[in-house]
């Protein structure tokens, strides 16, 4: 009977050992796959994040040369002479034009906000609103011969530096992080 006993103890530690193999198994290869997400991740981040930079400065220098004083010399000049009413075509063609210059910031914006992490988010709320900001000056008085508003142009562009530079801290903070065992990370 004893050794029936021992034939049992044996075969319980043999069994023990091989469904606590099967669970670190199974932990190690779930924690590999949460390493290499993570890691795809944070590249997929800075590619987003340096997409968006470009597309925010291309933007930025659109709408500055859409209202440079010699371009907006030749938009005065061609509602002047345009058949018809060309104050309305010279708005429809500005509105037409702020809509194409945002397209591909807006577009890099919303997937950075779609990789995160939360405190990005918060700053690309803020480029987000300066966008639109941009967007809205440049529109105020189209279609007039006061267009465009220089004022409500220039605070426009400095609340979207600002906007910009949030954003750069934002992230830089989560590039410099280095990701560590056990924390919890966005």
């Amino acid at each position: 009977m004893a050794e029936q006993w021992g034939q049992f103890i044996t075969g319980s530690i043999g069994l023990v050992g091989v469904l606590a193999g099967i669970y670190v198994g199974r932990w190690q290869v779930t924690h590999q796959a949460r390493v290499e997400h993570g890691q795809w991740l944070r590249a997929q981040r800075q590619e987003a994040q340096l997409a968006l930079l470009d597309a925010w400065v291309t933007c930025m220098t659109q709408f500055q040369e859409m209202v440079d004083r010699d371009q907006v010399q030749v938009e005065h000049h061609m509602a002047e002479t345009y058949e018809g009413d060309g104050w309305a075509a010279s708005e429809d063609r500005i509105w037409r034009q702020t809509e194409s210059l945002s397209q591909p910031a807006r577009n890099a914006l919303e997937r950075v906000e779609l990789l995160g992490p939360e405190n990005v988010d918060t700053a690309c709320s803020q480029l987000a609103v300066a966008l639109t900001g941009m967007i809205q000056a440049t529109r105020l008085e189209a279609g007039n011969p006061t267009w465009p508003d220089q004022n409500a142009c220039s605070e426009s562009w400095k609340q979207a530096d600002t906007a910009r530079t949030t954003f750069l801290t934002a992230c830089r903070v989560a590039t410099r992080t280095a990701p560590a065992p056990r924390r919890q990370r966005n």
